[in-house]
């Protein structure tokens, strides 16, 4: 059995179902600019007011003569370098002394802290020890060459005079 063939009354459209509303965007975003309008006016009264600064004009001082010592200008606030070094060293310890103090003006090649230098002293004695002792192997390898060379010639000899035949 086949299934019913589907009449016309099946494919009408019923106009009596009403459609769904679109979304209105309109006033969705006219509240959003509101809300961000009024955020921005909260904002705008409660931001901290700028500190009033006054200014004056320096002037010079009256005459040179005048040996009254008198102080020019009074300030306070934060001192920068112009320039700024960086200082290093090619080997890493403990500082155990500083020499200057910051502010101070050094020269070149002024030695500025000192480190502690117990493990490098340290690590040239085993450097000493070890040389002495490749120079104590060098010494004995030639002994042995020349020892070599000596049985090369004698048993040369021997061959040549036939006594191994």
């Amino acid at each position: 059995m086949s299934p019913p063939k589907p009449t016309l009354d099946d494919l009408r459209i019923e106009r009596d179902a009403k459609p769904d509303k679109p979304v209105r965007i309109w006033p969705i975003a006219i509240s959003i600019s509101a809300l961000i309008l009024v955020g921005l006016v909260v904002w705008r009264l409660n931001r901290p007011k700028p500190i009033a600064v006054r200014t004056v004009l320096a002037r010079e001082t009256g005459s040179s003569t005048n040996s009254v010592d008198r102080t020019v200008l009074n300030a306070s606030g934060y001192v920068t370098a112009r320039r700024a070094a960086t200082v290093a060293s090619k080997v890493t310890g403990k500082v155990i002394e500083v020499l200057v103090e910051e502010g101070m003006h050094v020269k070149e090649g002024q030695i500025l802290a000192r480190i502690d230098d117990t493990n490098v002293k340290a690590s040239l004695k085993l450097a000493e020890a070890q040389l002495a002792t490749a120079r104590a192997a060098l010494a004995e390898t030639k002994a042995r060459i020349k020892e070599a060379d000596l049985n090369l010639r004698r048993i040369a000899e021997l061959v040549k005079n036939n006594i191994f035949a």
